[in-house]
């Protein structure tokens, strides 16, 4: 039990450390949306970036962005691209050619890149425009039921 107690009270720490329920939003819903973003390999320059950019809270921008990581990629990936092919060629009505070949690698048809950029960035915004408000009850009640020394 003690290194439970131990674990939460490093997690408050760093969650409610001088940040605001506004800046903690914020920094989540920036991560969530790098975390859909369809750029592999660029989610930790983003994150770095944004940090800096917009000035965000470090570490829920981080736990946001890490829902993506080398266990979900491919879950991720794939939702992006199913998601991002329906809307591009559904929705939208357009048939891209910019398309790449994977015949000779895979043996598979081809890979819409269209789909796949659209479909994460769409993806991204949607699920940081939901859990804005849900996220911002949660870090106001999170930060007024903490004692004094983890607020601002």
């Amino acid at each position: 039990m003690i290194i439970i107690d131990k674990a939460k009270n490093i997690f408050k720490k760093a969650i409610l450390s001088g940040a605001t329920p506004h800046n903690l939003t914020r920094s989540f819903c920036m991560g969530l949306y790098i975390a859909f973003s369809p750029f592999p390999g660029g989610h930790t320059v983003m994150m770095v970036a944004t940090k800096y950019l917009f000035n965000l809270h470090f570490p829920t921008l981080f736990f946001a962005t890490s829902f993506n990581n080398p266990w979900t990629m491919i879950p991720f990936f794939s939702f992006d691209y199913a998601f991002g092919y329906w809307f591009v060629h559904s929705v939208l009505g357009w048939e891209p050619t910019w398309v790449f070949s994977l015949e000779r690698f895979f043996g598979v048809g081809k890979i819409c890149v269209w789909s796949f950029l659209i479909g994460g960035n769409v993806l991204g915004v949607i699920a940081a425009i939901l859990f804005w408000p849900i996220m911002k009850k949660l870090f106001n009640r999170l930060v007024s039921h903490q004692p004094s020394e983890y607020r601002a």
